[in-house]
């Protein structure tokens, strides 16, 4: 095997793969024969099937075969003897034309560039102490989760929640998906449109209304978008909160001996909380520092695949409905522009961080990637052996290594760093 590599560009590699013919001609008879072996044609015994029969029946077969045999066989050895190694799946051309047995791979790989001074970079960071009245915050914010809702009577005011019936009419026709036969509202939070809100405030239990509602040229719904629509209410219920008296009792209901025990924790709490951004926020720093120093290609593919994976993601959090082959495109290429100064950020970190890994030996050990899936077990209540095999069967482990070894070479740059803490 002869192996030759081209520079296509700062980012791309063309790495060309000569078999001789002998070699070829082995894997070529292994595949024949193994045909031979258990092929079965009418009027021939098995195994007893003619050479030239068992070419001309399976000839596509026999030249698919024998690719991916080539290439479980001379791969590996090939990128090896290249040295190269690529990132994201690469491209594979065969030699169709005689007397040029082999294979050209083109991918793409991480690009040289210099990596700036990354030890005892200076950094100046805000204090991170738990601030007076932290606590009392915090402990206030789980006493509203816990709060419960009982029905009362009167008129409907701010802080109360509400269940209503509605339904939105446009000229006169009902207007799609704007309508509930009970729908849970908290008045005063701000998250309903202030018009609609408005006129549940005074209402009782009971009671019904009609009104009109301006919706905004600017409004996310294009259908009605700068457009009055009619609706007709229902007030069902009147719920308000009551809040569970902060004493040893609610310390108790969450897991806490004491009242004092309970606030001390919550300090403990917060102030691991700070020490985790105090920890983000140096690193994002030092990264930043170290990026606006380098000058780092970006692969096209994995851009592409990039950006790609963030606006899918996006469109599944947002829960986006089926949209038209237009608006689809619309939305795509809004989300695209929108994420590409990110992606592209992305990739250059990870790349520095590699980089700064091989420099410095940084490597993830197998105990530490069992250690990090028996915690991802016990974060979501699952069985190790199911997180596991998970992670096997759709090849998730070298994506999870990739991410601990980036986590243990920003620690390495965070301990290197000359941190100094302002008031």
């Amino acid at each position: 095997m002869r192996v030759e590599v081209e520079n296509l560009d700062k980012t791309k590699r063309k790495i060309d793969v000569f078999l001789d013919e002998d070699s070829v001609s082995r894997l070529r008879e292994g595949i024949l024969e193994e045909l031979k072996r258990t092929t079965k044609i009418k009027g021939f015994r098995p195994g007893k099937v003619p050479r030239s029969i068992i070419q001309t029946y399976y000839k596509e077969l026999i030249g698919e075969e024998l690719k991916k045999k080539i290439l479980s066989e001379t791969f590996s050895d090939a990128l090896k003897e290249a040295k190269v190694a690529p990132i994201g799946e690469p491209d594979i051309h065969f030699r169709e034309e005689a007397g040029a047995v082999g294979y050209a791979i083109e991918c793409e790989v991480v690009p040289e560039f210099e990596v700036p001074p990354y030890k005892g970079l200076d950094l100046e960071i805000e204090k991170k102490d738990v601030k007076e009245g932290e606590v009392a915050q915090r402990i206030e914010s789980v006493q509203q989760m816990h709060a419960e809702l009982i029905d009362r009577d009167g008129e409907a005011r701010k802080g109360d929640f509400v269940v209503i019936q509605f339904a939105g009419f446009l000229d006169g026709k009902p207007l799609k998906d704007a309508h509930s036969e009970r729908y849970p509202m908290e008045l005063g939070t701000g998250r309903t449109l202030p018009e609609f809100e408005g006129h549940l405030i005074g209402m009782r239990a009971g009671d019904e209304k009609e009104i009109d509602v301006d919706f905004a040229e600017d409004y996310p719904d294009k259908d009605v978008a700068g457009k009055k629509v009619h609706f007709t209410i229902a007030l069902k219920e009147i719920k308000e909160k009551k809040l569970p008296e902060i004493n040893e009792d609610f310390a108790k209901d969450l897991g806490f001996e004491t009242k004092e025990a309970m606030e001390e924790g919550i300090l403990k709490e917060i102030e691991k909380e700070k020490e985790v951004q105090k920890k983000n926020e140096i690193g994002d720093k030092i990264l930043e520092g170290l990026l606006e120093k380098c000058d780092i290609p970006v692969p096209e593919k994995l851009m592409r695949k990039r950006l790609e994976g963030m606006i899918e993601e996006a469109k599944s959090r947002m829960g986006m409905p089926q949209l038209g082959t237009e608006e689809t495109r619309e939305m795509e290429g809004t989300l695209r522009k929108q994420f590409e100064p990110e992606a592209e950020k992305r990739i250059k970190t990870s790349m520095l961080l590699f980089k700064i890994a091989e420099a410095e030996g940084i490597k993830v050990e197998e105990s530490e990637v069992d250690d990090r899936l028996r915690r991802i077990a016990e974060e979501t209540k699952k069985a190790y052996d199911y997180i596991r095999d998970f992670y096997d069967k759709y090849d998730l482990k070298g994506g999870l290594r990739s991410s601990m070894r980036e986590e243990k070479t920003v620690d390495f740059l965070i301990t290197h760093a000359a941190i100094k803490e302002k008031e």
